[in-house]
């Protein structure tokens, strides 16, 4: 199989597909005909379920260097090509210097992307997804910094959460959306508010208790999951999902599933995406 190319094995029959545009292909949009927003997020996962380990280098968890590839990476940035708006948290943007916020939020602008900048410009979309930014309090000066982005920003905060400045936050340019009566954001009120705003194709960059809040209100369509071929072991990490039992537990299908040989190192992986039942 040449390096352009991953082997499908679900849907049936097995066949070998271009990794490139595999998941601009992919079937993502409104559910029914009432135009519902249509809810998804990716992660990778070693084998044993580490999606984050300890950086001590950045004195945080990132996503383990074991497993993170550049093919992995490429379907990343489809997703998010695919996407009206992009969920992220506060937390997130404050770990990216000012000089590379604009370059780091996907769709990124590296040459190798030009061509989903293209696709993008192609059906009319906006240049960029809108970023929704995921926050207990509104910080004008994280606001300052994503009024220079060339994008759409909203911040969503719960409607008990800090909104002092909010005044300040909204001279900047960023818009507000309160979602949620506590001082978290909760999901369905979350997915709601966008879809008010236009949104039919949402986007979750956020970490693994934004998705456990997405599944507790219902509100998540989809799981794209890079699984890779290694155990890492360790004390200190993240797994997929973070907060209370679900009640009921989430049940997914599979949508898709395809292996890729060369994920890094000879080692490969397997995409697979999970729709919820």
């Amino acid at each position: 199989m040449s390096e352009r190319k991953v082997l499908r094995l679900f849907p049936a029959p097995q066949q070998e597909q271009d990794l490139e545009g595999l998941y601009l292909a992919d079937a993502i949009g409104p559910i029914d005909a009432s135009g519902r927003a249509f809810v998804y997020t990716n992660f990778i996962s070693s084998l044993d379920g580490r999606i984050a380990v300890e950086n001590p280098r950045k004195g945080r968890r990132t996503a383990p260097p074991a497993i993170t590839n550049p093919r992995d990476w490429r379907l990343f940035q489809e997703l998010a090509a695919r996407a009206d708006a992009l969920i992220v948290s506060a937390a997130f943007l404050r770990q990216i210097p000012d000089r590379q916020l604009q370059d780091k939020l996907p769709v990124e602008r590296d040459p190798r992307f030009q061509d989903l900048h293209d696709w993008r410009k192609a059906r009319d979309l906006p240049p960029q997804p809108a970023l929704v930014v995921l926050s207990r309090s509104l910080d004008p000066n994280l606001a300052e910094r994503c009024s220079l982005l060339e994008r759409p920003v909203y911040f969503a905060l719960g409607r008990k959460a800090d909104l002092g400045n909010r005044e300040a936050v909204e001279t900047t340019g960023v818009r507000i959306l309160i979602a949620g009566d506590g001082e978290h954001v909760e999901g369905k009120p979350l997915i709601d508010a966008l879809g008010r705003e236009g949104f039919r194709r949402i986007y979750s960059m956020a970490g693994p208790r934004v998705l456990h809040a997405l599944l507790k209100d219902r509100v998540l369509h989809r799981i794209y999951l890079t699984h890779f071929h290694r155990l890492l072991g360790g004390q200190s990490f993240d797994t997929l999902l973070e907060g209370l039992a679900l009640d009921p537990p989430a049940a997914f299908i599979p949508h898709t599933l395809y292996y890729d040989t060369l994920g890094s190192d000879g080692v490969g992986q397997f995409f697979a995406s999970y729709d919820i039942r």
